[in-house]
Parts: C-alpha cells; sequence; structure tokens
C-alpha cells in the first residue's frame, strides 16, 4: 500500500506556495467554476504526453521520467511511464492496478478512504470538479494566460500525505498544463503535459484493471 501511495505522490506537481508570482485572486470565482463545468461537458476523452521531475531535499539529482497519460470519461486513468523505466498506473470505477517490471498489484479504492480520496484527485482535475472536493481548500489565481488552483488539505487523512497541491491550467483550453505536489517534508514533484488532444479514440482496453 505504501508503494502505491508513493507511485500516486510521484505522478502530481507539488510546490511551496505563497503568494504565487505572476498570479492574482481569482474575483469572480463562480464564473470561472461554470466555465471549467461547460469545458468539461466537450471532453469525453483526453490523451498527451507528460515529463515529471522529482526534486527530493536528501538528492543533488533531480529524478527526471516521462511517459503518456490517458483520461476517459467518467472515471478512467492510465498514466504509463515510458523512460527511464516502465511503470503502469491504472485507474477504473473504484479499482487501482499498479504495474512495474516485477509484479502487478490490485487495489479496490472502496476499502479505503484514503485511496478514495487520492482516487478522486486525479479525476477532479480532469473533470474539472476540484473545487467540489471536501478533502481541500480551494483557492483560485488567475495571470495573463492561465489559472492556478491551490489545494490545501483539510482532512486528518491528506493533510499526512500532502502539503499541497497546485493545478495550473491554460485560459484558452482549460487543460491542465501542469500538476504540482507537495510532501509534507518539502519534497516536490512537476509532471507537464504537452501534446494534449481532446476526444480521440482510445481503446476501453488501455483502461481495463486485470
Amino acid at each position: 500500500m505504501r508503494n502505491l501511495f508513493t507511485a500516486i505522490l510521484c505522478t502530481i506537481s507539488i510546490g511551496a506556495f505563497a503568494q504565487p508570482k505572476g498570479y492574482t485572486a481569482l474575483k469572480n470565482v463562480s464564473a470561472f467554476q461554470q466555465a471549467m463545468s461547460l469545458n468539461s461537458t466537450k471532453v469525453q476523452t483526453i490523451a498527451s504526453d507528460f515529463t515529471q521531475v522529482k526534486n527530493m531535499a536528501l538528492l543533488e539529482e533531480k529524478i527526471k521520467s516521462k511517459g503518456k497519460f490517458y483520461y476517459k470519461r467518467e472515471d478512467k486513468v492510465r498514466i504509463e511511464y515510458t523512460s527511464p523505466y516502465s511503470y503502469l498506473l491504472v485507474m477504473n470505477a473504484g479499482q487501482v492496478m499498479v504495474k512495474d517490471e516485477q509484479k502487478t498489484s490490485k487495489i479496490n479504492t472502496k476499502n479505503s478512504k484514503t485511496m478514495q480520496s487520492v482516487n478522486r484527485i486525479m479525476i477532479d482535475c480532469m473533470r474539472g470538479t476540484v473545487f467540489q472536493n471536501p478533502d481541500f481548500k480551494v483557492t483560485a489565481y488567475e495571470s495573463s494566460t492561465g489559472y492556478l488552483l491551490n489545494m490545501v488539505p483539510v482532512t486528518d487523512a491528506m493533510k499526512k500525505m500532502f502539503k499541497q497541491i497546485d493545478v495550473y491550467m491554460g485560459k484558452k483550453t482549460m487543460d491542465v498544463d501542469r500538476l504540482t505536489m507537495t510532501e509534507l517534508g518539502g519534497d516536490y514533484t512537476d509532471m507537464d503535459f504537452t501534446n494534449t488532444k481532446h476526444n480521440t479514440a482510445l481503446d476501453e482496453a488501455i483502461f481495463k484493471v486485470k
């Protein structure tokens, strides 16, 4: 179970947070939420490349990796690491599968409130329902080109895992361009999404938990 949490921590970007440089507090949050909701109804699938950089206080060298990200409504996510190692994380209807070069692990999130919360974070970022997540207090900011959602844990389970999660979105596309997740000890991971495509045909088999 601990290894699974570590894998998920490595898929989201987190960083130390204060008043973000280049951003100001979003004045009309209600209008922004409506825009997110409307945009999400138009997106059935998402496919993108990602580059991940994990920053650890005990290591001078950053841990870099690359892979493919896939999302399909309503609750299917596939995160596939392709370099420098092979690693797979699939979330589908409350089931989670983690596969590395040695073994495959399956978990039913219904048996773990913490895993339910982690699963919801990923889905909320794709659906645009971050503000409805009861595990976090969300503060919205904007710049000339994008939005930033700062998510601070309010439940004990999430406080034990995360210091905060920052979601960066493009203003024109409303796509998630970066996820930053910060752990309690200060280590953080940046996950940047590029070559994002909407509503392409995705084989249901890639989301199969087996």
